[in-house]
């Protein structure tokens, strides 16, 4: 069995394979980069490569209202099937029903209101909204009045959301024990499911899908 090279037999072998190269080809060409120009511009770029070409303007900051957020479980946090817009949705509906409706925690909302709130579309609202659905937060009806027009959804606040020592009940707002109630003199709402309304919405498609079908043929009558 023959024998391998050493190590210095092949690192000669490779010098004079370089200098018959040299010898017959000329020098190489020298390949060391030239150093830059500008040294401030290069370590300038390599600072800010990554950042956005021209910073953003900043928005104008939001008044204070007074308006806060209650106390909610920190499960929604932990939970990685919502996203941030869902979880930053569930805060504004918890603000929302504890300034409007405390002791039920749940009331009518139009996705018009959340995307004005947000700052969304009504594509990422109605998203979101299906999010804390799906994972058990809240419940949502639609809400339609006399006519077939959909009024808004019903939500209802559901106790996942809520931290332990809180599920029960909020506490109480500090009202004026003289003064008047909300009045109640408003047009009768009904709910229904989701998908209940949507196959009510489908009825009239259905019907005039009915009336383009050519009429069946006599049945025969036998004496």
């Amino acid at each position: 069995m023959p024998s391998l090279p050493a190590e210095d037999e092949i690192m000669e072998a490779a010098r004079r394979s370089l200098a018959a190269r040299i010898a017959r080809d000329g020098t190489l060409p020298d390949t060391t980069p030239a150093p830059p120009k500008d040294e401030e511009r290069r370590r300038r770029s390599l600072r800010s490569c990554h950042l956005p070409a021209e910073p953003r303007p900043p928005y104008t900051p939001p008044r204070d209202s007074g308006a806060y957020v209650p106390e909610m479980a920190a499960r929604i946090e932990d939970d990685r099937n919502l996203t941030d817009g869902a979880r930053r949705c569930a805060r504004k509906l918890m603000e929302y029903f504890h300034r409007k409706n405390r002791a039920t925690r749940s009331g009518d909302i139009t996705v018009t209101w959340l995307m004005r709130a947000l700052g969304k579309s009504r594509r990422q609202v109605q998203r979101y909204l299906r999010q804390l659905e799906h994972a058990g937060y809240i419940a949502v009806q639609v809400v339609h009045a006399r006519t077939r027009m959909c009024a808004g959804l019903f939500v209802e606040l559901l106790a996942p959301l809520f931290p332990r020592h809180h599920r029960q009940r909020w506490p109480q707002k500090l009202i004026e024990p003289d003064a008047p109630r909300m009045s109640q003199n408003n047009r009768p709402r009904y709910k229904s499911s989701r998908e209940s309304w949507a196959q009510r919405c489908m009825d009239g498609v259905f019907r005039s899908f009915m009336k383009t079908l050519p009429p069946l043929p006599a049945f025969p009558i036998t004496a």
